[in-house]
C-alpha cells in the first residue's frame, strides 16, 4: 500500500511505525491485546501521519532554510546524539546527507510551530482550574505500597519452602518483626528484601494485585509467581488520588499549554487538507 501527500510519496515505514505505537499504547491501556481494532489504529496511524506531513510541507513553503551555521551545530549535536546510542561514525557519515535533510526539516518545523502558537493566548488561574477541573484523570496518582519482600526458589524441595514460608508467616503475624525474617531467609543472593516504593501500574498482574489488596502493615499469604514462593508486608500505602490544584499548578499549566498547541496545529492540518491531494493505491 502506497501513500502520497500532494505527490510526495511517503515511506511505508512511517505508517507502521505509527500503527503500532498506537496500538501498543492501546494495548498498555488496556493490559488486553486489541487485534479486534487494528482497522482503527491503522486509520489513526494515517491520519496522523498525513497530518504531520502536511504540516511538514507547508512548514518547508514558509520557512526558508535555516543558516548554515544552525543546521551544522544542529547535526553536530544529532551526531553525538546517535553516538550516545551506539551509532557507528561510519554508518552515520554514510547517512551525513540525509540526516542533514532531518536536521533541516526538523528545524523548519520548530520555527514554523512556533509562529502557529505565537498568537496563543497565555491561560489565567481561571482558565488553568476550568480545565483541570475537565481533565482531572490526566494527573490522577496511582497508588503505592511501600514493600518488604522475602522470596524462596523452590526446586525439588518445594513442600518444604512452602512450609517454612507457611511458618514464617505465622511468625510475623505474631508480632516477628517481618523485616529481620526477611533478611535471614531470603532465597535471593543480594539479600534485597526492601522493594522501596512500587506503584500500582498493572491491574492483572499477580504480584501487584496481591500487594494492593493488602492493608498498611498486612503481611500477605504465601503466594506462588513467576515460580517462586513469596510473602510480602506493606510497609507504607499511599492510595489513589489526584492531587490539589496548587500541588501542581505548574504541571496544569505545561499540559494546558501544550494541548492548545497540539490542537492549533491540527486545526491548521485539518485546514491544509481540504485542499491538498491524499492518494492510497
Amino acid at each position: 500500500m502506497g501513500l502520497k501527500v500532494n505527490g510526495e510519496s511517503v515511506d511505508p515505514d512511517l505508517l507502521e511505525e505509527a500503527f503500532l505505537r498506537i496500538k501498543a499504547e492501546a494495548e498498555a491501556a488496556t493490559e488486553s491485546s486489541c487485534c479486534e481494532r487494528d482497522e482503527e489504529f491503522q486509520q489513526r496511524a494515517e491520519d496522523e501521519v498525513i497530518e504531520g506531513v502536511l504540516l511538514a510541507q507547508e512548514a518547508e513553503r514558509r520557512v526558508p532554510e535555516p543558516p548554515a551555521a544552525e543546521v551544522r551545530e544542529a547535526l553536530e549535536a544529532s551526531l553525538r546524539e546517535w553516538r550516545s546510542h551506539g551509532a557507528s561514525w561510519e554508518m552515520l557519515e554514510a547517512q551525513r546527507d540525509q540526516l542533514r535533510e532531518e536536521t533541516v526539516a526538523r528545524l523548519r518545523m520548530e520555527t514554523f510551530a512556533e509562529t502557529v502558537w505565537r498568537d496563543l493566548p497565555e491561560p489565567d488561574e481561571a482558565a488553568l482550574r476550568t480545565w483541570f477541573s475537565q481533565n482531572e484523570h490526566r494527573f490522577r496518582k496511582r497508588a503505592r505500597a511501600k514493600v518488604r519482600h522475602l522470596v524462596r526458589f523452590p526446586d525439588e524441595r518445594a513442600e518444604a519452602d512452602y512450609r517454612l514460608m507457611r511458618e514464617l508467616r505465622e511468625r510475623a503475624l505474631d508480632g516477628e518483626d517481618f523485616a529481620g525474617l526477611a533478611d535471614e531467609y531470603t532465597s535471593r543472593e543480594d539479600k534485597k528484601t526492601d522493594l522501596g516504593w512500587i506503584e500500582h501500574e498493572r491491574l492483572l498482574n499477580g504480584f501487584e494485585s496481591m500487594l494492593f489488596s493488602l492493608r498498611e502493615g498486612e503481611v500477605s499469604p504465601v503466594f506462588f509467581y513467576e515460580q517462586c514462593l513469596h510473602l510480602a508486608k506493606v510497609e507504607k500505602l499511599e492510595p489513589e488520588h489526584v492531587p490539589a490544584f496548587e500541588e501542581i499548578e505548574a504541571e496544569i499549566r505545561e499540559a494546558f499549554v501544550a494541548e492548545q498547541r497540539r490542537e492549533a496545529l491540527h486545526r491548521l492540518a485539518v485546514q491544509l487538507r481540504e485542499s491538498s491531494e491524499i492518494v492510497m493505491s
